[in-house]
Protein backbone atom coordinates (compact mmCIF):
# COMPACT_ATOMS: atom_id res chain seq x y z
CA UNK A 1 0.00 0.00 0.00
CA UNK A 2 1.63 3.11 -0.86
CA UNK A 3 2.04 5.73 1.87
CA UNK A 4 1.21 9.37 1.82
CA UNK A 5 3.70 11.39 1.46
CA UNK A 6 5.13 14.21 4.27
CA UNK A 7 4.43 18.11 3.64
CA UNK A 8 8.43 17.94 4.38
CA UNK A 9 8.86 15.51 2.01
CA UNK A 10 6.98 16.68 -0.91
CA UNK A 11 8.20 20.17 -0.48
CA UNK A 12 11.80 18.88 -0.54
CA UNK A 13 10.97 16.64 -3.69
CA UNK A 14 9.39 20.03 -5.57
CA UNK A 15 12.26 22.36 -7.26
CA UNK A 16 12.31 25.36 -5.33
CA UNK A 17 10.63 28.44 -7.02
CA UNK A 18 13.54 30.36 -7.06
CA UNK A 19 15.46 28.13 -8.86
CA UNK A 20 13.33 27.11 -11.74
CA UNK A 21 14.22 28.84 -14.86
CA UNK A 22 11.55 30.12 -16.67
CA UNK A 23 11.44 29.83 -20.47
CA UNK A 24 11.19 33.37 -21.68
CA UNK A 25 8.50 35.05 -23.08
CA UNK A 26 8.72 36.36 -26.88
CA UNK A 27 6.30 38.81 -28.56
CA UNK A 28 6.26 38.50 -32.53
CA UNK A 29 4.92 41.08 -34.10
CA UNK A 30 2.83 39.82 -37.40
CA UNK A 31 2.23 40.91 -41.14
CA UNK A 32 -1.21 42.39 -41.95
CA UNK A 33 -3.30 40.26 -45.13
CA UNK A 34 -6.03 42.68 -45.93
CA UNK A 35 -8.70 42.07 -48.71
CA UNK A 36 -10.41 45.65 -50.00
CA UNK A 37 -13.38 43.58 -51.33
CA UNK A 38 -13.91 41.76 -47.64
CA UNK A 39 -12.96 44.54 -45.05
CA UNK A 40 -14.00 42.80 -42.46
CA UNK A 41 -11.98 39.39 -43.24
CA UNK A 42 -8.37 40.99 -42.74
CA UNK A 43 -5.60 38.50 -40.79
CA UNK A 44 -2.66 39.04 -38.96
CA UNK A 45 0.05 36.71 -40.40
CA UNK A 46 3.24 35.06 -38.96
CA UNK A 47 4.94 32.36 -40.97
CA UNK A 48 5.03 29.18 -38.53
CA UNK A 49 9.06 29.22 -38.81
CA UNK A 50 9.29 32.28 -36.62
CA UNK A 51 7.19 30.48 -34.00
CA UNK A 52 9.42 27.21 -34.22
CA UNK A 53 12.98 29.18 -34.36
CA UNK A 54 11.70 30.35 -31.00
CA UNK A 55 10.61 27.52 -29.65
CA UNK A 56 13.67 25.72 -30.68
CA UNK A 57 15.58 28.25 -29.13
CA UNK A 58 14.25 27.81 -25.89
CA UNK A 59 11.65 30.65 -25.74
CA UNK A 60 7.27 31.05 -25.84
CA UNK A 61 6.57 33.13 -28.72
CA UNK A 62 3.43 35.00 -28.64
CA UNK A 63 1.55 37.11 -31.54
CA UNK A 64 1.23 40.51 -30.19
CA UNK A 65 -2.22 41.99 -32.29
CA UNK A 66 -1.71 46.15 -33.27
CA UNK A 67 -3.11 48.30 -30.90
CA UNK A 68 -1.40 51.13 -28.85
CA UNK A 69 -3.84 50.01 -26.28
CA UNK A 70 -1.75 46.61 -25.91
CA UNK A 71 1.34 47.80 -25.53
CA UNK A 72 2.62 48.86 -21.94
CA UNK A 73 0.19 45.62 -20.56
CA UNK A 74 1.97 43.63 -23.17
CA UNK A 75 5.52 44.53 -22.32
CA UNK A 76 4.89 44.02 -18.64
CA UNK A 77 4.61 40.36 -19.55
CA UNK A 78 7.19 39.89 -22.11
CA UNK A 79 10.99 39.09 -21.58
CA UNK A 80 12.02 39.75 -25.24
CA UNK A 81 10.02 41.21 -28.45
CA UNK A 82 10.81 40.40 -32.10
CA UNK A 83 9.72 42.57 -35.02
CA UNK A 84 9.48 39.98 -37.89
CA UNK A 85 9.70 40.92 -42.03
CA UNK A 86 7.07 41.29 -44.21
CA UNK A 87 5.14 38.67 -46.50
CA UNK A 88 7.52 38.00 -49.95
CA UNK A 89 6.13 40.81 -51.99
CA UNK A 90 4.33 42.55 -49.92
CA UNK A 91 4.51 46.52 -48.96
CA UNK A 92 4.37 46.85 -44.80
CA UNK A 93 0.78 48.75 -44.33
CA UNK A 94 1.39 52.32 -42.67
CA UNK A 95 -0.54 50.61 -39.92
CA UNK A 96 1.97 47.97 -39.62
CA UNK A 97 4.66 51.11 -39.00
CA UNK A 98 3.19 53.47 -36.79
CA UNK A 99 2.24 50.11 -34.21
CA UNK A 100 5.38 48.72 -34.01
CA UNK A 101 7.27 52.61 -33.72
CA UNK A 102 5.30 52.93 -30.74
CA UNK A 103 6.11 49.53 -29.70
CA UNK A 104 9.80 50.10 -29.93
CA UNK A 105 10.01 53.62 -28.31
CA UNK A 106 7.90 51.50 -25.35
CA UNK A 107 10.54 48.64 -25.41
CA UNK A 108 13.18 50.92 -25.52
CA UNK A 109 11.86 52.86 -22.61
CA UNK A 110 11.39 49.57 -20.52
CA UNK A 111 14.47 47.90 -21.03
CA UNK A 112 13.52 45.28 -23.17
CA UNK A 113 15.57 42.73 -25.84
CA UNK A 114 14.89 43.97 -29.34
CA UNK A 115 15.28 41.69 -31.93
CA UNK A 116 14.59 42.94 -35.59
CA UNK A 117 14.38 40.88 -39.23
CA UNK A 118 14.21 42.14 -42.65
CA UNK A 119 11.87 44.96 -42.15
CA UNK A 120 11.94 44.46 -38.63
CA UNK A 121 15.54 45.65 -38.57
CA UNK A 122 15.07 48.71 -40.71
CA UNK A 123 12.28 49.93 -38.99
CA UNK A 124 14.58 49.28 -35.17
CA UNK A 125 16.95 50.99 -37.60
CA UNK A 126 15.31 54.10 -38.06
CA UNK A 127 13.64 54.53 -34.45
CA UNK A 128 17.23 54.65 -33.34
CA UNK A 129 17.96 57.42 -35.91
CA UNK A 130 18.92 55.55 -39.08
CA UNK A 131 16.98 56.38 -42.59
CA UNK A 132 15.04 53.82 -44.40
CA UNK A 133 16.09 53.10 -47.81
CA UNK A 134 13.35 52.39 -49.94
CA UNK A 135 15.52 51.66 -53.24
CA UNK A 136 18.91 49.05 -52.88
CA UNK A 137 21.78 50.08 -55.13
CA UNK A 138 21.26 48.60 -59.32
CA UNK A 139 24.19 46.86 -59.38
CA UNK A 140 26.06 44.91 -57.00
CA UNK A 141 24.56 42.12 -55.13
CA UNK A 142 21.41 40.35 -56.17
CA UNK A 143 19.19 41.04 -52.58
CA UNK A 144 16.12 39.02 -54.35
CA UNK A 145 17.75 35.73 -55.72
CA UNK A 146 14.84 33.99 -55.34
CA UNK A 147 11.09 33.90 -54.12
CA UNK A 148 12.13 31.90 -50.68
CA UNK A 149 14.64 32.86 -48.72
CA UNK A 150 15.57 29.07 -48.34
CA UNK A 151 18.98 28.70 -49.67
CA UNK A 152 21.93 31.13 -49.17
CA UNK A 153 22.38 34.03 -51.43
CA UNK A 154 25.34 35.56 -50.84
CA UNK A 155 27.94 36.79 -48.22
CA UNK A 156 28.52 39.37 -45.63
CA UNK A 157 31.63 41.00 -43.98
CA UNK A 158 31.18 40.71 -40.38
CA UNK A 159 33.19 43.49 -37.99
CA UNK A 160 35.41 41.91 -35.36
CA UNK A 161 34.60 42.15 -31.94
CA UNK A 162 30.85 42.53 -32.94
CA UNK A 163 28.29 39.39 -31.51
CA UNK A 164 27.97 37.95 -35.12
CA UNK A 165 31.83 37.33 -34.94
CA UNK A 166 31.72 35.21 -32.23
CA UNK A 167 30.23 32.52 -34.76
CA UNK A 168 31.51 34.04 -38.16
CA UNK A 169 35.26 33.39 -37.03
CA UNK A 170 36.71 34.07 -40.53
CA UNK A 171 34.76 37.70 -40.58
CA UNK A 172 32.30 36.30 -43.63
CA UNK A 173 29.52 34.52 -43.42
CA UNK A 174 27.15 33.69 -46.06
CA UNK A 175 23.55 34.10 -45.74
CA UNK A 176 20.01 33.88 -47.18
CA UNK A 177 18.15 37.05 -48.69
CA UNK A 178 14.78 38.60 -49.67
CA UNK A 179 14.25 42.06 -49.50
CA UNK A 180 13.74 45.35 -51.70
CA UNK A 181 14.43 47.52 -49.00
CA UNK A 182 17.54 48.51 -46.51
CA UNK A 183 18.12 50.78 -43.79
CA UNK A 184 21.54 53.55 -44.33
CA UNK A 185 22.95 56.50 -42.17
CA UNK A 186 23.77 56.68 -39.27
CA UNK A 187 21.74 56.25 -35.44
CA UNK A 188 22.30 54.96 -32.03
CA UNK A 189 24.07 51.29 -33.66
CA UNK A 190 26.68 49.91 -34.85
CA UNK A 191 26.85 48.73 -37.83
CA UNK A 192 28.49 45.01 -37.65
CA UNK A 193 27.68 43.22 -41.36
CA UNK A 194 27.72 44.51 -44.72
CA UNK A 195 26.99 42.71 -47.93
CA UNK A 196 29.91 43.27 -50.88
CA UNK A 197 27.87 46.23 -52.10
CA UNK A 198 27.88 48.05 -48.73
CA UNK A 199 24.28 47.58 -47.82
CA UNK A 200 23.63 47.20 -43.81
CA UNK A 201 23.43 43.77 -43.27
CA UNK A 202 23.38 43.48 -39.29
CA UNK A 203 23.61 46.14 -36.59
CA UNK A 204 23.67 46.77 -32.60
CA UNK A 205 21.95 48.39 -30.97
CA UNK A 206 23.57 51.15 -28.62
CA UNK A 207 20.78 51.03 -26.11
CA UNK A 208 20.54 49.46 -22.89
CA UNK A 209 19.04 46.14 -23.54
CA UNK A 210 20.29 43.73 -25.79
CA UNK A 211 19.46 44.96 -29.52
CA UNK A 212 20.13 43.31 -32.62
CA UNK A 213 19.10 43.71 -36.46
CA UNK A 214 19.89 41.57 -39.28
CA UNK A 215 18.73 41.71 -42.89
CA UNK A 216 18.77 38.14 -43.55
CA UNK A 217 16.06 35.84 -42.55
CA UNK A 218 18.17 33.03 -39.72
CA UNK A 219 14.58 31.96 -38.77
CA UNK A 220 14.96 29.93 -41.97
CA UNK A 221 18.26 28.41 -39.69
CA UNK A 222 19.65 27.35 -42.60
CA UNK A 223 23.91 27.71 -40.75
CA UNK A 224 24.90 27.65 -37.30
CA UNK A 225 25.01 31.63 -37.37
CA UNK A 226 21.49 31.36 -37.91
CA UNK A 227 20.93 29.38 -35.13
CA UNK A 228 23.01 31.26 -32.68
CA UNK A 229 22.17 34.75 -33.24
CA UNK A 230 18.31 33.04 -32.26
CA UNK A 231 19.76 31.49 -29.02
CA UNK A 232 21.35 34.54 -28.23
CA UNK A 233 18.15 36.90 -28.65
CA UNK A 234 16.60 34.11 -26.29
CA UNK A 235 19.28 33.64 -23.74
CA UNK A 236 19.49 37.28 -22.94
CA UNK A 237 15.68 37.85 -22.78
CA UNK A 238 15.57 34.75 -20.28
CA UNK A 239 18.17 37.05 -18.31
CA UNK A 240 16.39 40.21 -18.22
CA UNK A 241 12.96 38.68 -17.52
CA UNK A 242 15.09 36.53 -14.65
CA UNK A 243 16.74 39.82 -13.40
CA UNK A 244 13.37 42.05 -13.54
CA UNK A 245 11.46 39.43 -11.30
CA UNK A 246 14.17 39.12 -9.04
CA UNK A 247 14.23 43.11 -8.69
CA UNK A 248 12.07 45.25 -6.10
CA UNK A 249 9.38 47.21 -7.93
CA UNK A 250 10.67 50.64 -8.03
CA UNK A 251 8.10 52.29 -10.02
CA UNK A 252 7.53 55.61 -11.22
CA UNK A 253 11.30 56.64 -10.13
CA UNK A 254 12.74 53.59 -12.68
CA UNK A 255 10.19 54.03 -15.09
CA UNK A 256 11.23 58.32 -15.42
CA UNK A 257 15.11 57.01 -15.74
CA UNK A 258 14.13 54.84 -18.33
CA UNK A 259 12.21 57.00 -20.16
CA UNK A 260 15.27 59.79 -19.72
CA UNK A 261 17.66 56.58 -21.13
CA UNK A 262 14.98 56.14 -24.03
CA UNK A 263 15.67 59.76 -25.55
CA UNK A 264 19.37 59.73 -24.89
CA UNK A 265 19.21 62.07 -21.87
CA UNK A 266 20.18 61.57 -17.85
CA UNK A 267 19.31 63.81 -15.00
CA UNK A 268 22.75 65.89 -13.95
CA UNK A 269 23.87 66.26 -10.30
CA UNK A 270 21.55 68.63 -8.46
CA UNK A 271 23.66 71.43 -7.98
CA UNK A 272 24.40 73.40 -4.95
CA UNK A 273 22.88 77.07 -5.40
CA UNK A 274 25.25 79.92 -6.17
CA UNK A 275 23.63 82.42 -4.09
CA UNK A 276 22.14 82.46 0.23
CA UNK A 277 19.13 80.35 -0.74
CA UNK A 278 17.94 76.60 -1.05
CA UNK A 279 17.69 74.46 -4.60
CA UNK A 280 14.64 73.41 -3.89
CA UNK A 281 12.32 73.63 -0.25
CA UNK A 282 9.35 71.02 0.99
CA UNK A 283 6.44 72.51 2.35
CA UNK A 284 3.97 69.70 3.40
CA UNK A 285 3.25 68.21 0.46
CA UNK A 286 4.15 70.90 -1.74
CA UNK A 287 8.00 71.07 -2.97
CA UNK A 288 9.15 73.90 -4.97
CA UNK A 289 12.82 74.05 -7.05
CA UNK A 290 14.47 77.38 -7.32
CA UNK A 291 14.85 78.46 -10.46
CA UNK A 292 17.34 76.65 -13.22
CA UNK A 293 19.66 77.68 -15.78
CA UNK A 294 20.64 75.57 -18.52
CA UNK A 295 23.65 73.93 -16.61
CA UNK A 296 25.76 70.89 -18.02
CA UNK A 297 28.52 69.69 -16.20
CA UNK A 298 28.49 72.50 -14.21
CA UNK A 299 28.75 75.28 -17.78
CA UNK A 300 26.61 77.13 -19.39
CA UNK A 301 25.17 76.04 -22.04
CA UNK A 302 24.20 79.25 -24.17
CA UNK A 303 23.82 82.87 -23.31
CA UNK A 304 22.28 85.56 -25.33
CA UNK A 305 18.45 86.83 -26.34
CA UNK A 306 15.80 85.50 -28.24
CA UNK A 307 15.22 87.67 -30.83
CA UNK A 308 18.84 88.69 -31.29
CA UNK A 309 21.35 85.72 -31.50
CA UNK A 310 19.48 82.73 -30.02
CA UNK A 311 16.91 80.99 -32.22
CA UNK A 312 13.59 79.42 -30.97
CA UNK A 313 15.25 75.69 -31.31
CA UNK A 314 17.89 76.80 -29.51
CA UNK A 315 15.83 78.92 -26.44
CA UNK A 316 13.76 75.44 -26.13
CA UNK A 317 16.78 73.03 -26.19
CA UNK A 318 17.78 75.37 -23.56
CA UNK A 319 14.84 74.99 -21.34
CA UNK A 320 15.03 71.03 -21.98
CA UNK A 321 18.21 71.37 -20.49
CA UNK A 322 16.74 73.82 -17.40
CA UNK A 323 13.84 71.39 -16.41
CA UNK A 324 16.88 68.51 -16.39
CA UNK A 325 18.42 70.26 -13.34
CA UNK A 326 14.83 71.21 -11.95
CA UNK A 327 14.29 67.61 -12.16
CA UNK A 328 17.85 66.72 -10.38
CA UNK A 329 16.83 68.98 -7.82
CA UNK A 330 13.05 68.08 -7.41
CA UNK A 331 14.17 64.20 -7.07
CA UNK A 332 16.43 64.83 -3.92
CA UNK A 333 14.20 66.99 -2.13
CA UNK A 334 10.89 64.92 -2.94
CA UNK A 335 13.01 61.59 -2.12
CA UNK A 336 12.38 59.99 -5.68
CA UNK A 337 9.80 60.72 -8.37
CA UNK A 338 7.46 57.54 -7.18
CA UNK A 339 6.69 60.16 -4.14
CA UNK A 340 5.26 62.76 -7.36
CA UNK A 341 1.40 63.20 -7.54
CA UNK A 342 2.05 66.05 -9.88
CA UNK A 343 2.60 69.02 -10.80
CA UNK A 344 1.51 72.96 -10.10
CA UNK A 345 3.12 75.46 -11.85
CA UNK A 346 6.06 75.39 -14.32
CA UNK A 347 7.09 79.06 -14.82
CA UNK A 348 9.46 79.70 -17.57
CA UNK A 349 11.49 83.11 -17.85
CA UNK A 350 13.15 83.88 -21.48
CA UNK A 351 15.60 87.02 -22.00
CA UNK A 352 14.35 87.92 -25.35
CA UNK A 353 14.12 91.27 -26.84
CA UNK A 354 11.33 93.88 -26.79
CA UNK A 355 9.93 92.72 -30.16
CA UNK A 356 10.15 89.15 -28.87
CA UNK A 357 6.82 87.26 -28.95
CA UNK A 358 7.02 83.92 -28.54
CA UNK A 359 7.96 83.48 -25.22
CA UNK A 360 5.90 80.63 -25.28
CA UNK A 361 7.09 78.46 -27.78
CA UNK A 362 10.51 78.34 -26.03
CA UNK A 363 8.89 77.39 -22.73
CA UNK A 364 7.42 74.41 -24.51
CA UNK A 365 10.83 72.53 -24.48
CA UNK A 366 10.14 72.18 -21.15
CA UNK A 367 6.61 71.71 -20.81
CA UNK A 368 7.07 69.07 -23.57
CA UNK A 369 9.64 67.04 -21.67
CA UNK A 370 7.77 66.87 -18.47
CA UNK A 371 4.84 65.54 -20.68
CA UNK A 372 7.24 62.65 -22.11
CA UNK A 373 8.86 61.78 -19.00
CA UNK A 374 5.81 61.69 -16.95
CA UNK A 375 2.94 60.71 -19.02
CA UNK A 376 0.47 60.24 -16.55
CA UNK A 377 0.35 63.09 -14.45
CA UNK A 378 2.81 66.37 -16.58
CA UNK A 379 -0.23 68.35 -16.72
CA UNK A 380 0.75 71.71 -14.65
CA UNK A 381 -0.66 75.50 -15.15
CA UNK A 382 2.40 77.82 -16.44
CA UNK A 383 3.67 81.35 -16.97
CA UNK A 384 6.09 82.19 -19.72
CA UNK A 385 7.60 85.63 -18.96
CA UNK A 386 10.05 87.64 -21.04
CA UNK A 387 12.82 89.82 -19.57
CA UNK A 388 15.61 91.78 -20.70
CA UNK A 389 18.34 89.82 -18.81
CA UNK A 390 18.45 86.41 -16.97
CA UNK A 391 21.69 85.41 -14.21
CA UNK A 392 24.95 84.48 -15.84
CA UNK A 393 23.61 85.93 -19.58
CA UNK A 394 21.27 82.52 -20.42
CA UNK A 395 18.56 82.93 -22.39
CA UNK A 396 16.11 80.52 -20.35
CA UNK A 397 15.35 79.81 -15.82
CA UNK A 398 13.06 77.12 -15.37
CA UNK A 399 11.19 76.77 -12.18
CA UNK A 400 8.64 74.36 -10.88
CA UNK A 401 6.23 73.55 -8.21
CA UNK A 402 5.44 69.72 -7.84
CA UNK A 403 2.61 68.27 -5.64
CA UNK A 404 3.93 64.81 -3.48
CA UNK A 405 3.19 61.99 -1.50
CA UNK A 406 2.73 62.71 2.76
CA UNK A 407 6.21 61.73 4.42
CA UNK A 408 5.99 58.85 5.89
Amino acid sequence: MPTAMTAAAASAARPAASTRKLRPLILITPDLSETPQQPTESEYVVRANYAEAITSAGGIPMILPYGAENIEAALTLADGILLTGSRPGAEVADRRRDFERRLVAKALEAGKPLFGICHGMQLIGECLGGEFLSELPAAGVSHIPQDLPDELAHEIVVEPGSLLSRWAETGTARVNSLHRHGLSGQGRFRVTARAPDGIIEAFEGETEAFCLGVQWHPEYRLTVLDSEILKAFVARSAEAGEKRRAEPDRGENDAVHRRLTAFGLALPEAAAPPGAFAGAVRTGNIVTVSGQVPLIDGAVRRTGQLGADVSIEEGRECARICLLNVLAQLERASGGFDKLRGFVRLAGYVAATADFTRHGAVVDGASELLRDLFPDRWEHARIAIGVSSLPRGVPVEIELTALVADEV
